[in-house]
C-alpha cells in the first residue's frame, strides 16, 4: 500500500513537471516577468492537488499513518558528541544575539544578531528539522541552561495547552514583519531579555519540559515541523528511524495547536501580500503604518482560520457525523503542517541561500566593531541560484506541501468518518487546499 502511496505522489508531481517553464518569482521578479500567464501555473498546481485527491480515493482505501511511528533504533555513536557541540553553539549564538544591541554600531545589516535570529534560528533550524528531526531541542539555549535548575514537572492545564506559545508566535512575527525597528540589534536584545523572562515564568511554573512546551513558541514550532521528518528519538533519547510523516497524525491535540498552525500559514501569507507592489497600490502609504500592518497581520490569519473552520464544519456535515467544527478542526490540524512549511520554505529559501552567506562575514565581526577575526569580513553575497530554478523550487514546494496535506487529510478521514463518506467529507477541505495553493502561487508571483 505504501508503494501505491508513492505512486500517487510521483504521478502528481509528474504532472507538475510537465508544465512549461515558468521563471522568476518572489524576491527575484514579479508578475510582469512571467513568460507565460500565471493562470497556467495555477491550473497545473490545481490539477496536481485535485488529481492526487482522486487517485488517493481509488488507491489508498485503508488508513496507514494513524498508528504512529514504527521506531527502529539507529546505531550512531557520533550523535552524542555532535549534539553537545550544537548545544554549546546554541548558547554562544544566544549570547552574541543578546549582546548585539549592547555593544557595537547597532547596524541591522552588518551586525550578526539579526542573522542569528531571523535566518539561523527562525529558518535554518526548522527547515533542517523537517529532514533530520527536532534539532531545536538540542540547540535551544534556554533548555541547555535550564537543565541545571531543579524545577519539578507539573501538568499544564488542559485548557491552557499551547496557547501561550501561540501568543508568543504572533508577537515574534509582529516583531519580524510589522515593527519598524524590529531587525535592529538593540530591539532584538530587548526582545531576547523579555522573551527569556517569559520562558523563565513558564518553566518555573510547570518545569523545564512542560514549561517550554506551553510557553516557548519555538519548541512547539519545531516540534510540529520536525514531525514530518523520518528521524526522531525514543523516550530514552535513542535516535530512531520512524518513517516520513508518521509522527504528524499522532501529535497531541493540545488546546491552541490548531490556531498555532493557522498562524504558521497566515503570517507568511501576510508577509507575501504586504511585500507586493499590488498591496501598496491598494492601500498606499496606509499600508506602512504600524496600526494597519498589525490589523492586517491578525486579519489575514483570521480569514484563513475562518475558512479552515468552515471547511471543518462542512466536513462533519458531508461525512454525516455529529461532531462540532472545532473538534474536526483539531483532528485535522496536523494536515496543515506540510502546507505551513511549504509556505515558509517557498517564501524564504532564497533568504537562507543568500542572506545565509552573511555568517561568513559577520562571524569575523559579530558586533560591527571593525574586527576581522577569521579574515572573512569582506565576504560578499554570491547570488548563485538561477532565477528559473527559484520559481521551480517555489512552485514545487507549494504543490508538494498541499499534496502531502491531501494525503494526511485523506488518511485521517478514513478513521474519523464512515468509510463510505470519507471522500465526500473532504470536498470542502480539498476546495480550501486548492484555494490556498492558488493564493500561495499568486503571492509568490506578485512579490
Amino acid at each position: 500500500m505504501m508503494r501505491r502511496a508513492m505512486f500517487v505522489l510521483g504521478l502528481a508531481l509528474g504532472t507538475l513537471a510537465l508544465a512549461p517553464g515558468v521563471a522568476l518569482a518572489h524576491g527575484v521578479g514579479g508578475r510582469q516577468d512571467l513568460p507565460i500567464p500565471l493562470e497556467w501555473s495555477l491550473l497545473v498546481a490545481g490539477v496536481v492537488v485535485v488529481g492526487s485527491f482522486v487517485l488517493l480515493g481509488s488507491l489508498w482505501t485503508e488508513a496507514r499513518l494513524q498508528d504512529g511511528p514504527r521506531a527502529r533504533p539507529l546505531r550512531a555513536a557520533w550523535v552524542g558528541p555532535v549534539g553537545r557541540v550544537l548545544a554549546v553553539l546554541g548558547v554562544v549564538f544566544f549570547v552574541v544575539a543578546l549582546l548585539g544591541g549592547m555593544i557595537g554600531s547597532g547596524s541591522p545589516t552588518r551586525a550578526m544578531s539579526p542573522f542569528i535570529v531571523f535566518v539561523l534560528f527562525w529558518l535554518v533550524v526548522p527547515f533542517a528539522g523537517a529532514l533530520l528531526g527536532d534539532l531545536y531541542t538540542i540547540v535551544n539555549p534556554w533548555r541547555t541552561v535550564g537543565k541545571g535548575a531543579a524545577v519539578p514537572e507539573r501538568p499544564v492545564p488542559e485548557g491552557l495547552g499551547v496557547w501561550p506559545a501561540a501568543l508568543a508566535f504572533l508577537a515574534f512575527t509582529w516583531l519580524e514583519l510589522v515593527a519598524t525597528r524590529g531587525s535592529e540589534p538593540r530591539s532584538l536584545s530587548i526582545a531576547i531579555i523579555v522573551y527569556t523572562a517569559w520562558i523563565v515564568f513558564w518553566v518555573a511554573r510547570y518545569g523545564l519540559d512542560n514549561g517550554l512546551r506551553a510557553g516557548d513558541t519555538f519548541t512547539t514550532y519545531n516540534r510540529v515541523i520536525s514531525a514530518i521528518a523520518p528521524f526522531g528519538r525514543s523516550p530514552d533519547g535513542t535516535l530512531v528511524w520512524r518513517g516520513w510523516l508518521r509522527a504528524l497524525p499522532v501529535l497531541p491535540q493540545w488546546r491552541g495547536l490548531t490556531p498555532f498552525v493557522l498562524l504558521m500559514i497566515g503570517t507568511v501569507t501576510y508577509d507575501g501580500l504586504s511585500s507586493s507592489i499590488r498591496w501598496d497600490n491598494w492601500f498606499g502609504t496606509t499600508a506602512r503604518t504600524t496600526w494597519f500592518a498589525s490589523l492586517s497581520l491578525v486579519g489575514i490569519t483570521a480569514i484563513i482560520g475562518a475558512a479552515y473552520y468552515g471547511a471543518s464544519w462542512f466536513a462533519a456535515r458531508l461525512g454525516e457525523v455529529d461532531r462540532p467544527a472545532r473538534e474536526v478542526a483539531d483532528s485535522f490540524a496536523h494536515t496543515l503542517v506540510p502546507i505551513g512549511l511549504a509556505y515558509a520554505f517557498a517564501h524564504y529559501f532564497t533568504l537562507v541561500l543568500f542572506e545565509g552567506q552573511k555568517l561568513l562575514s559577520t562571524v569575523s565581526d559579530p558586533f560591527d566593531l571593525g574586527w576581522n577575526l577569521f579574515g572573512t569580513v569582506d565576504w560578499n553575497i554570491v547570488y548563485w541560484f538561477p532565477s528559473d530554478a527559484v520559481w521551480w523550487v517555489q512552485l514545487g514546494s507549494i504543490a508538494f506541501g498541499h499534496v502531502l496535506g491531501v494525503v494526511l487529510a485523506h488518511d485521517r478521514a478514513l478513521v474519523d468518518f464512515p468509510k463510505r463518506n470519507a471522500m465526500r467529507s473532504q470536498w470542502a477541505m480539498l476546495a480550501l487546499m486548492v484555494l490556498l495553493t492558488s493564493l500561495g502561487l499568486f503571492i509568490l508571483a506578485e512579490g
